[in-house]
């Protein structure tokens, strides 16, 4: 069950990315999403229950199940954390069915926009203060979602300035990070229909990883992100240790380090990074399944209640930062229903991953192979005091 689930709320994050576009930074989390259309699907009727199981990529019949499994997952892993909450009016009296299906306690009376932000706020640790949807006499039921993941690097990185010498961010002085490491095959080239993608895996130390990818200077961020969120299922054209001395790659060259032993490394550069993002998902109502319920002429969700009911609003805010230490993302997504109507010795090889440029990001539950948060990084931090310094 819990593979059919992360294999569906995976095709949904592949969707999504493919309508990030590369002007600015982003990220998005379809994890967030999955369970509550899980949650929804069987409940519909009609053309709105045949999307909602196309975009959840799971017989109707299970989605309940796959929804409570992806929960518990994200409860149970280490480093995630995850919780879902309904509020419901006084007044719409839910089928004891549908109601059931959800995590217990996860169901309240409709509550002030106050009391669904400090639900957000308690579930989030503070990464995220508001919930998506503004509440108002309307709204019959809101049903959200929680999500956090924080991991520390195996092996931190080193803070310094990172300048670029070409590119978008040329002459700009970034919060660099850096640092060496013998596992050379942390790095991989994919091939790919706008060009290679170089990825480098940086390993967390509870099973939660982050890829980094880049393209060529002119790839979508749409097609770096596909790439990046397909790799593990992908053989790459290289690996990091089949690197030679000239080899390049986007973001990549080879030259010799100094050392004592001919031992190959790699050595990875980029800024720190945060990225929030807000997003209206009926924009893309399509890519959710949410087309026709979102459509508040008529009855959408019959499963829920007796009463018409439609989705008229679905929103995702997000965050996630990239440090020194460690990763931490937080994502919060709510439905709002309405009524409706080889090299020579003493010269070790250099592999060198440098990011100076936007890239994508992309952070996995290496067990599961769900991903948690992918996004693109159209801005590094700024450096806002001195430091020691390595330049593109």
């Amino acid at each position: 069950m819990i593979d059919t689930a992360v294999a569906g709320a995976n095709a949904l994050t592949r969707r999504w990315v493919a309508t990030i576009e590369s002007g600015g930074s982003s990220a998005v989390s379809g994890a967030g999403v999955w369970p509550l259309l899980a949650y929804l699907a069987p409940a519909a009727d009609g053309d709105g229950r045949d999307e909602l199981t196309a975009a959840v990529g799971m017989p109707v019949g299970d989605a309940a199940a796959g929804a409570a499994a992806m929960v518990d997952l994200l409860r149970t892993a280490p480093g995630l954390r995850a919780a879902i909450g309904a509020w419901v009016s006084p007044d719409l009296k839910l089928h004891a069915d549908w109601r059931d299906s959800l995590p217990p306690g996860a169901v309240g009376v409709a509550a002030e926009q106050a009391v669904l932000d400090a639900w957000v706020r308690e579930q989030t640790d503070g990464l995220l203060n508001r919930m998506p949807v503004q509440v108002d006499p309307e709204t019959l039921l809101v049903l959200a979602s929680a999500l956090v993941a924080r991991t520390r690097w195996t092996q931190p990185f080193t803070d310094g300035m990172l300048s670029a010498a070409e590119g978008p961010w040329a002459g700009q002085r970034l919060a660099g990070l850096r640092r060496t490491t013998t596992y050379c095959d942390r790095l991989a080239v994919y091939d790919t229909a706008a060009g290679p993608v170089s990825v480098l895996t940086v390993e967390g130390d509870n099973g939660i990883d982050v890829d980094l990818a880049i393209g060529l200077p002119d790839a979508p961020a749409a097609a770096v992100l596909t790439a990046a969120v397909d790799a593990p299922a992908v053989e790459p054209s290289r690996r990091g240790s089949q690197f030679g001395e000239g080899d390049t790659a986007p973001g990549v060259t080879v030259g010799f380090g100094s050392g004592h032993d001919d031992t190959p490394r790699l050595l990875a550069a980029l800024p720190r990074f945060t990225v929030t993002s807000s997003h209206d998902l009926l924009a893309h109502a399509e890519l959710f399944g949410l087309r026709t319920v979102s459509d508040l002429r008529a009855q959408r969700l019959p499963g829920v209640s007796d009463f018409p009911l439609g989705v008229g609003a679905a929103a995702q805010d997000l965050t996630a930062s990239f440090t020194a230490e460690g990763f931490e993302a937080a994502a919060v997504t709510a439905f709002a229903m309405r009524a409706g109507s080889a090299p020579p010795s003493q010269r070790p090889l250099q592999v060198r991953v440098l990011l100076d440029r936007p890239f994508a990001f992309v952070a996995r539950h290496r067990p599961s192979g769900l991903v948690l948060v992918a996004g693109w990084v159209a801005q590094g931090e700024q450096q806002t005091g001195p430091g020691p310094g390595f330049a593109g």
